[in-house]
C-alpha cells in the first residue's frame, strides 16, 4: 500500500521521512509552567485516498476510506478533513461529503456537517473555526464557515446571488490554496486555479468572518504572502512566466 507522509517542525521546514512525500503530518511544541510538553499528531494519505492517523502507541488508525486533503490546525493538535464516500474515486463529482475534525488528544473524529457537499476546510488562524467550499447547499458555489463543534454554520459567500452577479466570490481552486496573511490574520490569499492564469483573489473578513470585502489583484496563479505584508504570484505572458508583487491595502 503506497502512501505519503512528512513531519513538520513548528517554524521550521517539514523534514522528508520517505522518498516520496506530501505534507499530511504536523509537530509542535508549547511551553506549560516551564516544561517543554510536546504535541505531535501525525496523519497520511494513501494513493487510493484513504485517510489513517498513527495512535500514541505507534498503530495506524483508519479515519476515512475516502477523502480530500487533510488539513492540520494552527496548534498541531486536530486535522479536519472532507470524509468522501467509499466508492469514491479520483476525478469523480464530489457530490457528497461530510467535514470531520479528529483530536489527537481525545483520539476521537467528530462530524461537523452532513448530507451536502461540503469539502476543502480551511482552518482561521485562532483554531476556532473553518472556512468550507459547498455548493449544494444553495446551488452556488460559496464558502460556508463552522465552528470546530459543529455550531454556527453560515454562509460566508454569494449568499442570494447568481454566477458572476456583481458580488460575487469565486472559490479557491483548493483550501491547499488560501494562505492568511501573516499580519493581519483576518485576511485570506487564493487563486481559482493552479499552475495557469486565473483570478488571484484577496477577502478581508471582520472579527465574526463575515465579509468587509474582496478584491482581485490580478490574474496570475500560486500566490503566496511575504513577511513584508505584500503578496507575490506567477503570470504566464504567452508561455514566459514572470512574477509579480503586489500591496494589499
Amino acid at each position: 500500500m503506497a502512501s505519503s507522509l512528512v513531519m513538520a517542525g513548528c517554524g521550521e521546514p517539514a523534514a522528508e521521512a520517505s522518498a516520496s512525500v506530501d505534507p499530511y503530518a504536523s509537530e509542535s511544541q508549547s511551553l506549560d509552567e516551564g516544561v517543554a510538553n510536546e504535541r505531535r499528531i501525525i496523519v497520511y494519505q494513501t494513493t487510493s485516498l484513504q485517510l489513517y492517523t498513527v495512535d500514541k502507541k505507534g498503530k495506524d488508525v483508519l479515519l476515512a476510506q475516502r477523502s480530500g486533503v487533510p488539513m492540520v490546525s494552527p496548534d498541531g493538535r486536530q486535522v479536519a478533513y472532507a470524509k468522501l464516500p467509499d466508492t469514491w474515486n479520483a476525478g469523480d463529482p464530489v457530490e457528497h461529503a461530510e467535514l470531520h475534525v479528529f483530536d489527537s488528544k481525545s483520539g476521537k473524529s467528530e462530524r461537523l456537517t452532513r448530507g451536502h457537499d461540503d469539502a476543502e476546510p480551511i482552518w482561521t488562524p485562532d483554531g476556532r473555526n473553518l472556512l468550507f467550499q459547498s455548493t449544494r447547499r444553495t446551488g452556488m458555489a460559496s464558502l460556508w464557515k463552522v465552528r470546530v463543534g459543529g455550531n454556527g454554520l453560515e454562509q460566508v459567500t454569494n449568499e442570494g446571488l447568481v454566477r458572476n452577479a456583481a458580488g460575487y466570490i469565486p472559490n479557491p481552486v483548493s483550501s491547499t490554496e488560501a494562505q492568511w496573511a501573516p499580519t493581519e490574520r483576518r485576511i485570506i490569499v487564493y487563486s481559482t486555479t493552479s499552475l495557469t492564469n486565473g483570478d488571484v483573489r484577496v477577502i478581508d473578513f471582520d472579527r465574526q468572518l463575515d465579509v468587509e470585502k474582496s478584491y482581485s489583484l490580478g490574474q496570475g496563479y500560486s500566490p503566496r504572502w511575504t513577511e513584508q505584508g505584500t503578496v507575490v504570484f506567477s503570470q504566464n505572458n504567452g508561455g514566459q512566466v514572470t512574477f509579480v508583487e503586489v500591496s494589499v491595502d
